[in-house]
């Protein structure tokens, strides 16, 4: 592998093995192992590994425990197959051991069971619907009532609004009036401006020349900071 770093070395520091300049320096490095997708070396292709010899006492004792295995493998396997054998011997679910008669009573059961489960799942099902079903009529009854109380509430306030309506209209100026009202503004004038002085004391109107009073009048207003 080539690695190239750079590194502050002078001419003179720079040790053997390694060449540089102006400030850069390459170093050769070797793998401690072969990487694994280099092929196989040519000195070594058509190398065949020697096969290690063992002893005479090695080789006995490697066969005695090679038998010891395969012959408790083969009663492991002996035994789960007697046991197989005698499950299906025994047991009643399986119809080679069932006679027609039997098979057909067993199918009868079945067929009673699955009805009675059926019933059972099926009441139950009604008294659930039943009860969603008052559940539902119980909250829509609800929200019509709700939804008439507040028609009624909006009634009450439209007729409210309405009376107001019709007691203000009585002070409305109209075409007949019009003249009347005119007559009534010009007569008595209104004036809206007021002063007010350094002690609070509440002047009415544009121009006045009273002076405020120990008790003011009615219509004057003595504002407290």
């Amino acid at each position: 592998m080539l690695r190239a770093g750079c590194q502050l070395l002078t001419q003179s520091s720079l040790p053997a093995g390694k060449t540089g300049g102006n400030s850069f320096a390459l170093e050769f490095v070797r793998w401690r192992r072969k990487p694994r997708w280099l092929p196989v070396a040519k000195s070594k292709m058509f190398r065949v590994p020697e096969r290690k010899k063992q002893t005479e006492e090695e080789r006995t004792e490697l066969m005695r425990l090679h038998n010891q295995y395969k012959t408790q493998l083969r009663s492991v396997r002996q035994f789960l197959r007697e046991e197989v054998v005698r499950h299906e011997e025994t047991s009643t679910a399986d119809h080679i051991v069932l006679t027609p008669e039997q098979e057909e009573a067993e199918f009868q059961k079945c067929l009673d069971a699955n009805a009675a489960w059926n019933a059972t799942i099926a009441k139950e099902r009604d008294q659930r619907l039943a009860k969603e079903r008052e559940e539902k009529v119980a909250y829509v009854q609800e929200r019509l009532d709700a939804r008439q109380v507040r028609e009624e509430e909006r009634k009450e306030q439209a007729n409210q609004r309405v009376l107001l309506e019709i007691e203000r209209s009585k002070t409305y100026i109209t075409k007949e009036t019009l003249d009347a009202a005119i007559e009534t503004a010009l007569a008595n004038p209104v004036d809206h401006n007021f002063a007010i002085d350094l002690a609070g004391n509440l002047y009415q109107g544009r121009s006045t020349s009273q002076l405020p009073d120990a008790s003011p009048e009615p219509n004057q207003q003595v504002l407290s900071n």
